[in-house]
């Protein structure tokens, strides 16, 4: 599955398969009406005064306009880092993300109100982008439950999938923010 050509039936269909009961069932806090959804920022910043555009933006439309939570663009890139399918022995650290990721306004306490944040991806490497994210929100939110959503997870030494559809129900995929700095996924 290629993601990044931001097929947008492709895109609607995947909102329109969370939205059904089997990704509800697979995914009962992560979305719904009380939901946060924020698109995590690109590698790079956004050029100032142009439309927002990537796949996990559109990604965050398609499922909002499902009704799987509030589209809030609150996650910023400061500036730009290697890209990870890009640089696979030279990945951005999850504290070089968390370093060039910033809120991209500060949040308005009691207008609009959130208890659960869900950060959407596109695409899941080692987790450092999603760590980041995840991390910086929990700080602005501290009372918010923030979770991280991908569509697509790399696998890496692996010659043949046994399935190629295999999603990981809410509450069983894992971020590890390891001492020396890296993030370790499971699965």
């Amino acid at each position: 599955m290629d993601l990044k050509f931001s097929d947008p039936e492709r895109i609607a269909n995947i909102a329109m398969w969370m939205a059904s009961d089997h990704g509800r069932d697979l995914f009962p806090t992560y979305f719904g009406s009380g939901v946060a959804l924020v698109p995590a920022p690109g590698h790079a910043p956004r050029v100032k005064g142009a439309e927002p555009r990537s796949t996990t933006i559109e990604l965050v439309r398609s499922m909002e306009s499902e009704g799987l939570g509030r589209r809030r663009e609150w996650l910023r890139r400061l500036e730009k880092v290697p890209k990870s399918a890009w640089s696979r022995g030279d990945r951005p650290t999850e504290k070089r993300h968390y370093s060039t990721i910033d809120l991209s306004a500060p949040p308005v306490l009691g207008l609009d109100p959130v208890d659960r944040i869900t950060v959407v991806d596109d695409v899941i490497t080692s987790g450092a982008t999603l760590h980041a994210c995840v991390r910086r929100l929990a700080e602005a939110f501290p009372s918010a439950r923030v979770e991280a959503f991908a569509v697509v997870r790399t696998i890496s030494g692996v010659t043949q999938l046994e399935k190629a559809f295999d999603p990981v129900p809410e509450g069983e995929g894992r971020i590890v923010l390891n001492a020396d700095g890296s993030t370790r996924r499971t699965p």
